[in-house]
C-alpha cells in the first residue's frame, strides 16, 4: 500500500514546528483525509489539489479539536462532500459524527481503527493501519519534539497510559500531526515514556530545593533553562501537568489560588 500525502499546512511556530500535517491517504478512488488543520484558504486549495484527479476525499478524520488540526474541516466536506467523524463532535459546529473508540473506518481499500488516546487533548484519537502498522498520531506522539501536556484538557496521567497503550499495537511507522515521519516507532514511543520519568524526577528534585509552596511557573527556569523563553509558558503548562499526577498520585498537594495553582511535596 502506497504511502499517504503530506500537504503542510502554513502555520509554523515554536509549538506547531513546519506546520501541521495533512494527511490524503488510500488506494483507489477514495481517500480518506487526516486533520484538515487550520482555517487557511491556500492550505484548503493546497489539499484539494492534492487529492485532484480520478480520487477523491470521501472521510475527514480528526485526531482532535485543537485550532492547528480541525477548523478547516467544515470548508473541506463542503466542498467535497466528505464526512467528518471525531470523538467528540460537540467541540466544534461542523457538523461531525462521533466516532468511538475501537471503530473502524473503511475506504476503498484502507481500514483505520480509531483509538482513544487523551493526554494531549481529552479528546484525542489516534488512528491505526493493521495492514501495515502504521500509526497516524496526531498530536499524541510529534517527529522531532515532545507534545505539550496543557491542564485541565490536558491530563498527565491519562497521556502515560495512552502512550502504553500504543506501545502496546506495536506500530512500525508514525505519521505525526508535526514533524518528519518516525520509521522507528518502537524505539521513539519507549523515548517518550523515559523523557516523561525523566521529567518528572526532574520536577520532583525542582520542587524539593526550593522548598515550601510554588506555582509551576516558578520552577520552569531550573528545568527548561535551555529551551527558548518563549516556550516558558507552555513548560509551566507541563509541568503543572506533572504536579497534578503527583496529587493524583498522593505524593504533592495543590493549593488553588485566585492566579495560579500552588504545589507543595507531601
Amino acid at each position: 500500500m502506497s504511502q499517504p500525502v503530506v500537504v503542510l499546512a502554513p502555520n509554523p511556530s515554536l509549538l506547531t514546528g513546519a506546520g501541521t500535517n495533512t494527511y490524503l491517504a488510500g488506494e483507489g478512488n477514495a481517500l480518506i483525509c487526516i486533520d484538515p488543520g487550520p482555517d487557511d484558504g491556500s492550505h484548503l486549495e493546497a489539499i484539494l489539489a492534492a487529492s485532484e484527479g480520478p480520487r477523491r476525499i470521501a472521510t475527514i478524520l480528526l485526531s482532535h479539536s485543537h485550532l492547528d488540526h480541525r477548523p478547516l474541516a467544515r470548508a473541506l466536506a463542503e466542498r467535497t462532500g466528505a464526512s467528518i467523524r471525531c470523538l467528540e463532535p460537540g467541540r466544534a459546529d461542523d457538523g461531525a459524527l462521533p466516532l468511538g473508540d475501537g471503530e473502524r473506518v473503511q475506504c476503498g481499500e484502507l481500514t483505520l481503527e480509531a483509538i482513544a488516546t487523551p493526554g494531549h487533548a481529552a479528546d484525542h484519537l489516534c488512528f491505526f493501519d493493521a495492514d501495515t502498522r502504521a500509526l497516524y498520531s496526531g498530536d499524541h506522539i510529534l517527529g522531532g519534539m515532545t507534545s505539550v501536556i496543557a491542564p485541565p484538557d490536558g491530563d498527565m496521567v491519562a497521556y502515560l497510559r495512552s502512550l502504553e497503550r500504543v506501545r502496546r499495537l506495536r506500530p512500525a511507522v508514525i505519521h505525526p500531526g508535526h514533524g518528519p515521519r518516525v520509521d522507528d516507532a518502537a524505539a521513539l514511543i519507549d523515548e517518550y515514556l523515559h523523557h516523561r520519568r525523566e521529567r518528572e524526577a526532574q520536577v520532583i528534585h525542582a520542587l524539593r530545593e526550593r522548598g515550601g509552596t510554588v506555582a509551576p511557573i516558578d520552577i520552569v527556569p531550573d528545568i527548561y533553562r535551555d529551551y527558548p523563553e518563549g516556550l516558558w509558558p507552555f513548560a509551566a503548562m507541563s509541568v503543572q501537568a506533572h504536579l497534578d499526577k503527583l496529587v493524583a498520585e498522593r505524593r504533592a498537594r495543590r493549593l488553588d489560588t485566585g492566579d495560579s495553582p500552588r504545589y507543595s511535596l507531601t
